[in-house]
């Protein structure tokens, strides 16, 4: 492929995006507005409008992610200068990206913004699924290529980290 070729792949991947997400990230709440969210149990990313079209195949989930949530935390809708990738330790899913201190609570708090968030995370209302980690975070690919769950490495940080929930949960 030639310089020439690539830069027009470049632009026509690009066109394909804009036409994927059309008006979708216009009009959000700012982080004002999501705090009143918050205290109706709502999570941000549940108000933003979702495109109506397929993710573009050459886009990854998190791609997708990235480009549909356009900077902004999907709990709160601030706009930090990096957002972090939320999953599932349990299944190892990516859910979402979220700012430091909302990806933190997530994992400590069982508000309802926050259970709402999980039932129905981003990943899920664009339709997309996508593994995330490696044998470190509890996830390991076989040789066949398939994440399967390390539970012991899971459970021996789950045992590790539940007093510190506890305490944040106010349970200790």
């Amino acid at each position: 492929m030639t310089a020439a070729e690539a830069l027009e792949e470049v632009r026509l991947r690009g066109a394909v995006e804009v036409d994927w997400l059309g008006a979708t990230t216009e009009g959000r709440p700012d982080f004002a507005a999501a705090e009143l969210l918050d205290r109706q149990g709502v999570p941000s990313c549940h108000v933003w409008r979702v495109p109506e079209s397929k993710v573009p195949p050459h886009l990854s989930a998190t791609q997708a992610l990235r480009r549909w949530q356009d900077g902004a935390c999907a709990m709160c809708s601030a706009r930090p200068e990096r957002l972090l990738v939320d999953h599932c330790h349990r299944t190892g899913l990516i859910r979402g990206l979220l700012c430091a201190s909302c990806n933190t609570a997530e994992g400590l708090r069982d508000a309802p913004p926050f259970v709402a968030y999980r039932s129905r995370p981003p990943a899920v209302l664009l339709g997309v699924e996508e593994q995330y980690g490696s044998a470190w975070d509890g996830f390991a690919r076989t040789s066949t290529g398939q994440a399967e769950r390390n539970v012991a490495h899971v459970d021996a940080a789950e045992a590790l980290f539940s007093g510190i929930r506890d305490r944040f949960r106010g349970d200790a």
